[in-house]
């Protein structure tokens, strides 16, 4: 098996071998059952150590892509129908449905998903994040206990100088440790509110946050978002009819849209919020994923009232298993989100904070996100490129300067439902823009991930949906012209 390696890429061998044979299974050139070469065959094939070959087995088996038997070797998985995959999809088009099918979506051989906003696998640090991971073990027994309620003191005072990178003058008191971003919002908004009670929220919006905000028994209202972020002098009115308990945004790369919050409009809503003192919930998860210059100043670098909250975490940068996220925020309300942070799980884990940290300030971080941004950009712009060729006219998206999401809207009468169950079938999948809305959507949308696919599966998958958009429209446009009184022949 002949595999072009390219040794000078910051992509791992092991991850490029990988990849390659993926896109050999998914084209057919490497069918269900194929026997692939061992492990010794392929390591002499390619002048590569056995060890790298061996990983790379690894993570296609980890897939679902192959399976091995001892004795008897590696083969090529037997592919899930992706029609029968249809079959049990959709079933629950809400953001808690459509959550659930994205993560069953990812973990299918040969599902081409722009569904998930993740990390791509190949491009986790491993090797550094695993040097840290023994530095932190060499630091004592310590780091396979309890810790502190409010976080390792060595992570914070880590996170202190990467957030004054950001334009923010915090102390390591003002910082609680999370199991990510989801468990930072539900403290935040079991602390400020209570079942029932009205909280605004840009929409679109994060469906994760809707799930959340919905769990807790919130009452959301839906406040309206265009290319400059949430439109500010929508929420006065809202302010005043609902008095709500917080507003929720993602004024940076936001998700779904992609679209960044002007500075204009920073501006005017702190000082909207400081007017009648309502908190904002700042979840600032991709700002690190910026690929046209630096990202603007968080909103809670200019929060002179201690009204913003600001949530963010390591999940989109460097990988989601690592369940570590962070809320800054007044001290009054810190010692509030200790009860709550304690009542819940008692403490993050010691030992991935304490890793964490050391992967910082050995400056791991600061390489990987060097070697990763341009990847990232890279597989932005195929999917920007694609969609510009094979999407039919009437069709809009938005182009991101960071994050890892365009929005695409479809022109009315286009059903997302029967566009993601077709597209599921062909083998493509993707998030229907319905969910990310608190109401009915006022028009179809879509949303495309970019970061997991490589930049000709995000070709791949755009010209599927082109032509399945392609075929609705047309089918659209035939039922316009039907006589009205036609009679159909039995």
């Amino acid at each position: 098996m002949q595999i072009g390696l390219d040794r000078s890429s910051a992509q791992p061998l092991y991850a490029q071998i990988a990849r390659e044979i993926q896109r050999r299974i998914r084209n057919g050139a490497l069918p269900p059952g194929a026997k692939l070469p061992t492990v010794r065959e392929l390591s002499r094939q390619l002048g590569i150590t056995r060890l790298t070959v061996h990983s790379a087995y690894e993570e296609l088996q980890a897939g679902g892509w192959v399976e091995a038997t001892v004795g008897r070797g590696t083969f090529v998985a037997q592919r899930t129908d992706p029609a029968q995959v249809a079959a049990g999809l959709g079933q629950e088009l809400s953001a808690r449905g459509v959550l659930s099918d994205m993560l069953r979506m990812a973990q299918l051989p040969g599902m081409r998903s722009l569904a998930m906003a993740d990390a791509a696998p190949e491009f986790y640090p491993l090797r550094e994040f695993e040097k840290a991971v023994a530095e932190a073990f060499d630091t004592g027994t310590q780091v396979l206990s309890y810790t502190s309620t409010q976080g390792e003191p060595l992570l914070r005072t880590t996170l202190v100088e990467l957030l004054r990178e950001r334009g923010m003058r915090v102390s390591a008191d003002e910082l609680v440790i999370t199991s990510g971003v989801t468990q930072g919002l539900t403290l935040v908004a079991q602390t400020l509110a209570r079942p029932g009670d009205v909280v605004l929220a840009e929409q679109p919006t994060y469906l994760g946050a809707l799930n959340t905000l919905g769990t807790l028994g919130l009452r959301v209202i839906g406040a309206p978002l265009d290319d400059h972020g949430l439109v500010v002098d929508a929420l006065e009115p809202l302010i005043q009819a609902h008095r709500p308990r917080f507003i929720y945004t993602v004024p940076t790369f936001q998700n779904p849209s992609g679209v960044c919050m002007s500075p204009a409009r920073r501006a005017e809503l702190l000082a909207l919020t400081e007017r009648y003192h309502v908190p904002i919930i700042e979840d600032d998860i991709y700002a690190a994923l910026s690929y046209e210059g630096p990202p603007p100043p968080p909103l809670k670098a200019h929060d002179n009232e201690g009204l913003v909250v600001y949530l963010s975490s390591f999940s989109k940068a460097l990988f989601p298993g690592a369940r570590v996220g962070y809320i800054a925020a007044a001290p009054q309300l810190i010692t509030r989100l200790l009860s709550a942070k304690q009542a819940m799980d008692f403490c993050s884990p010691a030992l991935l904070q304490r890793a964490l940290a050391i992967f910082v300030q050995r400056g791991w971080m600061a390489a990987h996100l060097r070697r990763v941004l341009p990847r990232y950009r890279e597989r932005r712009d195929a999917l920007l490129t694609a969609v510009t060729r094979y999407f039919p006219s009437g069709v809009r998206w938005t182009a991101p300067a960071g994050g890892f999401c365009l929005w695409i809207a479809l022109p009315a009468g286009i059903s997302p439902t029967d566009l993601y169950l077709a597209a599921i079938e062909r083998g493509v999948a993707f998030a229907p823009g319905d969910v990310f809305f608190v109401g009915p959507a006022p028009q179809p949308f879509l949303r495309l991930s970019f970061a997991t696919q490589p930049p000709d599966v995000n070709a791949e998958a755009a010209e599927v949906i082109g032509q399945l958009l392609g075929t609705q429209l047309a089918r659209r446009a035939l039922t316009r012209q039907a006589p009205a009184d036609c009679v159909p022949l039995v």
